[in-house]
């Protein structure tokens, strides 16, 4: 699993899709795994059906992305070593890890190839893009999954 962090948005990004915060709040969620202090919550994201929650060190300063089920049981947990700039994220690399099943649900075939062409820098119709635009929260609420391009 490949996890990456944006500090500045609080954005988690798992292999490549980026899951937006639902909550930021700072709540105690365990001790460090290197240093015994205290883990602080930075953010919370709805993930694979439960949560994954970022939580920072408060003496050493690691990150964890901590996951649990959708009742809240505890399912592991990854080291957060790698980070990454939400603005300058691949949006075509988002696009090809969503589904396309998913995408078809909430988008006409004209928006969903509108918004492949304007990931990839290449020209769209103006008209499908702006619709899709509309949809994004929508596609959001269906799968957690927030798309900005």
């Amino acid at each position: 699993m490949d996890i990456k962090y944006d500090i500045e948005k609080n954005v988690i990004q798992i292999d490549d899709v980026d899951l937006y915060p639902e909550n930021l709040d700072r709540n105690f969620i365990g001790l460090c795994n290197s240093c015994d202090s205290d883990v602080i919550s930075l953010s919370y994201h709805s993930y694979d059906g439960g949560m994954v929650v970022v939580g920072q060190c408060n003496s050493c300063e690691s990150l964890y992305a901590i996951f649990y089920d959708e009742e809240w049981n505890w399912q592991g947990e990854e080291s957060i070593c790698d980070f990454f700039d939400l603005n300058n994220s691949n949006n075509i690399r988002l696009l090809n890890n969503i589904d396309r099943k998913k995408l078809e649900t909430v988008f006409t075939p004209a928006e969903t190839n509108a918004l492949y062409a304007k990931a990839r820098g290449e020209k769209c119709v103006r008209q499908y893009l702006y619709r899709a635009r509309k949809k994004y929260n929508d596609f959001y609420d269906l799968f957690g999954i927030r798309i900005n391009i």
